[in-house]
């Protein structure tokens, strides 16, 4: 049965929303904050590329535009719901499971690094992180993503036609994006997300939930009835988000009059991560 338990496990994940951005990203993010309520369950931490050689008034902007905490990050601080986290000019960021911190790095290349911020939060978050790439120039945030997708988080980028500059979220490889979104609707997204509003399945809708997956079974040859069920929930709630889904019922129709969606489900079911069988002492 989906019963509390798995309920429960599924909902107290600890959660952490990361976003990176660089050209265009101050107004970008003055968007997305400004849909969010004041209620967010989750913190957020900020990684925009900054000009160390100016004063930066991303902190008074956002403040201006958003019922949240804002706090810049000087040395560390601990994560607390409801917060966004923003990294100064010409640091280095770093997220532990309860903290961020920030260093000074005098190695060239994009500071605040989207990268070294998305493998650090998908090290301690997993599967309970989302992060969000939004506008900007190069390729900061490809790496990342990747460790963000294979650790089991969820990916999210700005819709590139809708982006002042594509070129980040475009670097990423589309085998790890989860969503792609417009700008104006990722903070709603990102609320859904952390507070669970797609539902998969309700406690007592077992038969309902079995027959969808034996329905996946037959499309892909594969039975998901065995693998962990909280984790197979949060990776359909994904695929439920961006197909705009809220109900498993929808959900089903959706796949029925989209049969490309089935690889897509498959995909997010299945562990990405091969590394175990590179490592000769490990596969021994």
């Amino acid at each position: 049965m989906f019963g509390r338990e798995d309920m429960a496990e599924q909902q107290s994940m600890p959660q952490l929303v990361v976003i990176g951005s660089s050209a265009g990203g101050i107004d970008a993010l003055s968007t997305l904050v400004a849909s969010l309520p004041q209620s967010f369950p989750a913190p957020i931490v900020v990684a925009q590329h900054l000009d160390p050689r100016r004063q930066s008034h991303l902190a008074d902007i956002l403040r201006r535009r958003t019922p949240l905490d804002v706090i810049t990050v000087e040395t560390e601080e601990a994560l607390r719901p409801g917060v966004v986290y923003l990294v100064p000019a010409n640091r280095l960021v770093e997220v532990a499971s309860e903290r961020v911190g920030v260093r000074e790095d005098s190695h060239p290349g994009p500071k605040p690094s989207v990268d070294l911020l998305l493998d650090s939060a998908a090290e301690a978050f997993g599967e309970g992180l989302v992060a969000v790439i939004l506008t900007g120039i190069g390729s900061d945030g490809a790496a990342g993503a990747r460790h963000v997708s294979a650790a089991g988080g969820t990916v999210v980028i700005q819709n590139p036609q809708t982006a002042s500059y594509p070129s980040m979220p475009l670097s990423l490889s589309p085998t790890d994006v989860d969503i792609v979104a417009d700008l104006e609707a990722i903070g709603t997204l990102l609320n859904d997300l952390v507070t669970g509003v797609y539902q998969p399945a309700v406690a007592g809708d077992e038969k309902a939930f079995r027959a969808f997956l034996s329905d996946i079974q037959e499309q892909s040859g594969i039975d998901f009835r065995t693998y962990k069920r909280p984790t197979i929930m949060r990776r359909l709630q994904r695929r439920m988000a961006a197909t705009n889904t809220t109900q498993l019922k929808d959900y089903v129709r959706y796949l029925r009059t989209n049969p490309d969606e089935y690889q897509r489900l498959v995909s997010s079911f299945l562990i990405k991560v091969t590394e175990f069988f590179r490592d000769p002492d490990l596969f021994d």
